[in-house]
């Protein structure tokens, strides 16, 4: 699920970061370079090549954000999104049992959603045959329906105080991981929590897309203010081999050429032909996919 809201800038600092300046969460380097212009709270990592928040802060995802904002952004609630929320699940399924291999029995699989909202994915995941499937979820508005709604086991703590009596084959975490104010014990943990040959699949912010190198300011100013780390394709993929997993793969998970040439121009229709077959080639987009086995 979708956690994006927009924020304000809520730092000051210097073009060039001096040493012993806000440490990467991800590598811990002090040595970051401030990437949105003289007054900026974001820096990018010179070392792993993250980009990081330094004003970071979390917020309370209350039944306001399921019904209201979620309505403002969408058109409809998140529960009346269902459909569409479920059409999603199931591709990205399809792309974790390509990468888990033909041999493996989805009736003995467990699978454990990180963030699972209203339990559509975990819906998805059951009727795809997954034998045992759990959630956990901060929000309590969330974990209640889903409780009452769907009747699936879900946990209604931080991911980072949950203890758990099993380990997984599959961990998904659906625009999680840049929320955690902790980000590498976060998937750390997950990296733990797997069985061998597991997956861990999630969506995230990327870096390596139009609004972040076309649009800086905007993505600056937009920019929400609970999200602590934004990935390239590039820079997750080589964390994530550093954290010990055998396979990443990064996917575009949106391509939108109106953010490159609007769609007035005459140039829109031909050009989006073409960004259309190149940006999945080059994962270009301002969301990615990941699929990783362990």
């Amino acid at each position: 699920m979708s956690r994006r809201k927009k924020g304000k800038r809520t730092g000051n600092a210097p073009e060039h970061s001096p040493p012993g300046g806000p440490a990467c969460p991800i590598c811990s380097s002090p040595d970051g370079k401030a990437v949105s212009g003289e007054t900026s709270c974001f820096y990018r990592c010179r070392r792993c090549g993250i980009v990081f928040n330094s004003a970071y802060r979390p917020l309370r995802y209350d039944e306001r954000y399921f019904l209201d904002d979620y309505r403002s952004q969408y058109g409809k609630t998140y529960a009346e999104d269902r459909d569409a929320i479920r059409r999603l699940a199931d591709a990205r399924l399809k792309k974790i049992f390509a990468l888990r291999g033909r041999g493996s029995k989805r009736g003995n699989m467990n699978l454990l959603d990180l963030g699972s909202a209203l339990g559509f994915f975990m819906e998805s995941a059951k009727d795809a045959g997954v034998g045992r499937v759990y959630g956990v979820e901060i929000s309590k508005y969330a974990c209640d329906w889903c409780r009452r709604e769907t009747g699936f086991r879900v946990v209604n703590t931080p991911f980072e105080r949950t203890a758990f009596d099993e380990t997984f084959d599959i961990i998904t975490a659906w625009y999680f991981i840049e929320h955690c104010e902790f980000p590498r014990e976060t998937m750390q943990r997950i990296y733990a929590l797997l069985n061998p040959g597991g997956i861990f699949a999630f969506s995230c912010p990327s870096i390596f897309g139009p609004q972040f190198l076309f649009d800086r300011r905007t993505w600056s100013e937009s920019h929400p203010q609970d999200h602590r780390i934004d990935f390239s394709p590039c820079s997750v993929k080589r964390i994530l081999k550093r954290m010990g997993f055998s396979t990443v793969i990064v996917r575009a998970a949106g391509v939108h050429p109106d953010r490159v040439v609007p769609r007035v121009s005459p140039f829109y229709r031909p050009f989006s032909l073409f960004y259309g077959w190149l940006a999945p080639l080059l994962r270009f987009s301002d969301t990615i996919e990941v699929y990783a086995r362990k």
